[in-house]
Parts: structure tokens; sequence; C-alpha cells
């Protein structure tokens, strides 16, 4: 049983002239845009984004670590999701599927640390096994439950064999998480894959990373990087403006529109592009008002996405939503569309629902008291502040009462939500990491998943998802993924507002940056500077 099968031969100096192989190594100079030409310049190359780590231990098992090391090109997976978001081979040149719960990875060829040691199928087995292993300082809770492995064996000197404890399709798919990055332990120091490799780490300031020149697939264009941590959008856009930054990543909208109208394109450049991060509302459906499915559907006609993308994003910063997952998502059931605003057609909901303005004070009321909901949110996503306060006065229009509130962190707002004293909490999610929908689906709207909040319960819709996660045939995995999607636009235990963009301002001298989706791979060897 096979649902993907590549088995392209390894890139670089000495690579075989057949066909097949040639294709596969210019696909993936397509792919990631990474080239073998020489560095452009020798002076440090800066970046500026709002997250990096808060320690010196850039081990990607532990934390967000594995997204930082991902980003800044230190570390690499055995698959990776190309631009459109496919799956692609990655350190592994290919894999077959020889069962519902075992698989061969053959790992490629030429492809060695940043210590010098060569990636061997043992390495990369020590290295998967410590994420799983609870007795290992490597131990990662979520990547266990994700990966769900039993055993791994060595079937050769290029190959292994990986069995799971369960079916599940999409597990080549996890295999492209940040935390699997393949790294030596072998030695005291952090040694990836990547086309940089790790110099210094300044918690909570900087990284500072060097091109790694026996990178498997070509030599970085730059030879130093320095990647920032500043977690003010404010100080961001002036550390960019200043010269100072070569690229600032989520720079603020209305900032990027006055940069793009100055008309500089010579001296600064901005790309944005929609992510597979999802700013979206938990409504809590178990009990209170929002129980009721056409109170739910009247606040989505009541909520003017277009007015929230134009006053809050500048218009670039976000793509209104339909499904959970973006449209440059393969796994997207385009056939949704988005509620559109329509103040009259929520007005005749809630009608319908019994709630009603019967004294006149433009506050409905429902079961003898004031139609009012809590709506909470988080403070270090910029946008979900100003987001929920248009929402207050839209919902306002149509007679719905809310109080809000603005916590430092997304978790104690889950965990009010759970005990019932929050009806809507605005979160913004990325909900394919890995590519892959399964991830998301289960872990949000199955009945007593860990992150259903809303107390939502609907046996169609578990059973959808388990098949789903256990089909092996690509069509009819999607078939099940978009009747899922289906259920969840009707239902609404969730309202889908938007896809965020990532908005990024880029010096004019900057060469070959590209915006992943996935939000994961930013430091690329194609990255360079004149």
């Amino acid at each position: 049983m096979t649902i993907l099968h590549i088995n392209p031969s390894p890139a670089g100096p000495g690579v075989s002239s057949r066909p097949g192989r040639a294709v596969f190594c210019l696909m993936l100079c397509l792919i990631f845009c990474l080239g073998t030409t020489k560095a452009f310049a020798t002076e440090p190359f800066t970046i500026a984004k709002p997250f990096g780590p808060s320690g010196t231990d850039l081990d990607p098992a532990k934390g967000s670590n594995g997204w930082y090391a991902s980003e800044a090109g230190i570390t690499e997976t055995l698959f990776a999701l190309d631009f459109n978001m496919n799956l692609i081979p990655w350190l592994a040149r290919g894999f077959n599927n020889l069962s519902p719960v075992s698989w061969e990875i053959r790992l490629r060829d030429n492809v060695f640390f940043h210590n010098g040691l060569p990636m061997t199928p043992q390495a990369v087995k020590i290295c998967l096994e410590r994420l799983i292993n609870e007795n290992s300082d490597g131990f990662n809770k979520r990547i266990q439950g994700l990966l769900d492995i039993k055993t791994i064996t060595i079937k050769n000197p290029q190959t292994l064999i990986i069995e799971t404890l369960h079916p599940n399709a999409g597990f080549i798919y996890n295999l492209s998480s940040p935390e699997t990055g393949i790294i030596d332990l072998s030695g005291n120091t952090l040694a990836g894959t990547g086309p940089f490799q790790l110099k210094k780490v300044v918690p909570n300031e900087k990284t500072v990373v060097t091109a790694f020149h026996r990178y498997w697939n070509g030599t970085p264009k730059l030879a130093q990087a320095e990647l920032y941590v500043i977690k003010s959008p404010v100080s961001r856009m002036l550390a960019f403006e200043s010269g100072k930054i070569d690229i600032a990543t989520n720079f603020p909208e209305l900032d990027a529109l006055r940069l793009m109208k100055q008309d500089n394109g010579v001296k600064t450049r901005i790309k944005h592009r929609p992510t597979a991060r999802l700013c979206f509302f938990f409504v809590r459906v178990k009990d209170g008002p929002l129980a009721d499915p056409n109170l739910r559907k009247a606040l989505n006609y009541a909520i003017d996405r277009n007015r929230i993308l134009a006053s809050v994003l500048g218009g670039i910063g976000a793509e209104i939503g339909a499904s959970v997952f973006p449209k440059v998502m393969p796994w997207c059931n385009t056939a949704l569309s988005a509620y559109a605003y329509s103040p009259e057609k929520a007005a005749a909901l809630l009608d319908a629902a019994g709630a009603k303005d019967l004294d006149g004070d433009g506050i409905r009321e429902i079961n003898g008291k004031p139609l009012h909901l809590e709506m909470w949110t988080y403070e270090n996503r910029a946008a979900l502040k100003p987001t929920l306060e248009l929402i207050k006065s839209q919902l306002l229009m149509v007679g719905i009462d809310t109080g809000i509130r603005v916590t430092k962190k997304g978790s104690p707002i889950n965990q009010a939500m759970k005990q019932g004293r929050v009806h809507l909490n605005l979160q913004m999610w990325n909900t394919a990491p890995q590519g892959d929908p399964d991830a998301f689906l289960s872990d949000v709207f199955m009945t007593h998943a860990r992150s259903n909040v809303m107390g939502y319960a609907n046996p169609k819709l578990d059973q959808l998802l388990q098949a789903a996660k256990t089909c092996f045939d690509q069509k009819e995995r999607t078939r099940l993924y978009n009747q899922a999607q289906q259920i969840i636009h009707d239902e609404n235990p969730v309202i889908v507002l938007f896809h965020k963009s990532m908005v990024t301002a880029i010096s004019g001298k900057v060469k070959g940056y590209r915006i992943h989706p996935a939000e994961k791979y930013l430091l690329t060897p194609n990255i360079g500077k004149e």
C-alpha cells in the first residue's frame, strides 16, 4: 500500500545525469529556491521577528526551539512542505507505506551534520527515539502523541522501518514537524544538517548563525545572519526604517501600506501572503446562549469581516476565510463560502431564537435577561485586540451586549471557557503546521479532545475524522475531510474570521526571500544581499 513514492537522488556535486535524478534536483531548487552560487556578502545580514529562544539551548525537541532552529536554517526534518503546502522529501529521499502501521523511509546520501559527521540511519533512529522515550531529556509529549511510534529498525545503511501503534495516513506529514529536526547527539554542541550552523544565542535578544559549507543542497549565499527578537511591532518597524534590519517579519500592516505608497521600491519592498494561521472564535456551545445554533449563525452574519481587514489589517494583512484551512492548502474545501455581512439576516435569526429588544434599550433580551456575551482574547498577537473591539461594536448594532477582556496568554482563556465563563474566545492558531488536516481537526473538534474547549460533540464528525485519519486512499481522504469542514462551517463550534497573512518588509538589496505559508522556514540558502 503506497500513498506517495518519491525516490530522488542526492543533490550536489557528482550527481548522476539520469533524467529522474536531474528532474528531482531541479524540483528542489524551484521549491525552496536554494542555490549553489558564491555568497553575496560577508557583512552581517539582519532579520527581526517577534518571537525567539528564551534560553541558550536550541535543542529542537524542547519547547518552541524546533521552530526557532528551523526558521534559522539550523535544523531540517525528514520531510518538508513546499511553498504550496505539498509534502516533499527532504533529509529523506522517499518512502513506502508497507502497511497501515509500517513505513519504509529511505535517507538521503551525503548529508553531514555541522560537526562533520555523516547523517546515518542510526543517528536518525536515536534522534527520533528520544522524542518518544519518557525517560529521555529530549522527550516531547506532543510529538509522542503525533508520531505514535512503536518501533524503529534499521533495514540497511540508508533505510529505516518505522512501525506505529495505530494506523495514521498522515504519519509522514508529521515527520515535517520542526520538533523532529534531525541533530547529532554524540557531542555537546547543537549539530543540525541545515544550511546554517549555530554560532551564538543571546536569550530573548538574538540568534547568530554562519554558513555551513558542506550543506547537502548547495552553498548558502550568506556568510552570516543575525535573527533579532523584537516583540513590539512598532520597534520592528523603527529598526527596519532606520536601516538596521534587512528583513522585518510580522510588519505592522498600516506602516506597510505607508511604505508601499511611498513608491520607493528600490529601497523597500513589502511582501504579504496568507498563511495557515487562522483567526477564529472558539464558541461555547455546550451551554449558555450560544448553545442555540441560530444564535451562532447570527453572529457570523453580524460580523463585517471586510471592515476588519480594511480597518485593522490595512487590506493586506489577511484573507477572509470560510474553511478552517487556507486556500493555499491542498486540503481546503474550496466549495465553502464565507459568511457574508448581513445585519438583516442576523436580526432575523436572533428573532427566531427568541432574542428580542422588549424594553427598547437597544439590547435584546432572551429568557428574560439581556443577551450578554463575554469575549476574551490575549495580547501577544497585535491584531487580536482591535479585532475584538471592532466586533464588539458590530454585535451591538444587532442588539448583542458584550464584555471584552485581554489577557497576557491564551491558555487562561481556554480554562475559563471550559468553566463556562467565556462565550467567545478569540485566538490565532496555525491550523496546519505539518500540512496534514488531522492534527487540528482531531485536537479541536472531536468529543473530549484536548483543545475542545467549546464543549462541542458531534458523533458523525467524530466518525468522519477517525475514518479520514486511517484512510490511505488520497481521494477518499479528501472527500472525508471536505465533509468534516462542511459540518464545522454549518454548525459553527468555531467562527472563522480570516487567515492571517505574513507581512514582511524587505530591504531593496535583499534577494531570494519568500514567505512560506507554514511559517517555519525563514532563512534559506538562497537569501542573499547585494
